[in-house]
């Protein structure tokens, strides 16, 4: 199929929510419902059957950062994820289901790279059970010590335009090799 007639989906938080499509990949029809401030459990309350008509194509869910600066343990986490795709898959059959790491941060001790590494290992693992996709940006984001590459944020957590561009060209790149098989 060709690119531009794949219909897209973005879940998540305010580093999803900063994603503007419309700049970044304006060729391709994708639909941001990334919203600031929330954790697991907004996001498992938001979702609504509305944002699954037309079916997309490609759903990607990166959701998690804020439920580390609450406290909340990695087993609430992954149950929270769990209950997301298991809420998804009420609405939508054929759509690919992606789940996507969370974002390393930098000097950010509410949200410890050391815990975010071994939580993506626990959302892979996840995908895996589950048969589907697991696209790890954490490991183009990070920097030698495993800290957001400082060029990529202003304030430690959120990305800037420079790493937005980034993760549209690997956005762009998972999909046409994704979309090909």
């Amino acid at each position: 199929m060709n690119l531009n007639d794949l219909r897209i989906l973005l879940i998540g938080d305010s580093i999803t929510e900063g994603f503007n499509v419309n700049i970044y990949l304006p060729k391709l029809n994708i639909t941001n419902k990334g919203f600031s401030g929330d954790s697991t459990q907004e996001t498992l309350n938001r979702i609504s059957s509305d944002w699954f008509i037309p079916e997309p194509h490609f759903i990607f869910i990166c959701i998690g950062t804020n439920d580390f600066a609450r406290g909340r343990d990695d087993v609430f986490m992954l149950e929270g994820i769990i209950s997301i795709f298991d809420k998804i898959r009420t609405h939508v059959l054929k759509s690919r289901i992606v789940i996507t790491s969370i974002f390393p941060t930098r000097n950010n001790s509410e949200r410890p790279n050391n815990r975010i590494v071994n939580f993506n290992c626990m959302l892979k693992n996840f995908a895996i059970s589950k048969d589907i996709l697991f696209f790890n940006l954490n490991e183009h984001f990070s920097d030698r010590e495993g800290e957001l590459i400082n060029e990529f944020t202003d304030d430690g957590l959120h990305l800037n335009d420079y790493a937005y561009k980034y993760w549209a060209l690997k956005l762009f790149e998972f999909i046409s090799l994704t979309n090909i098989n």
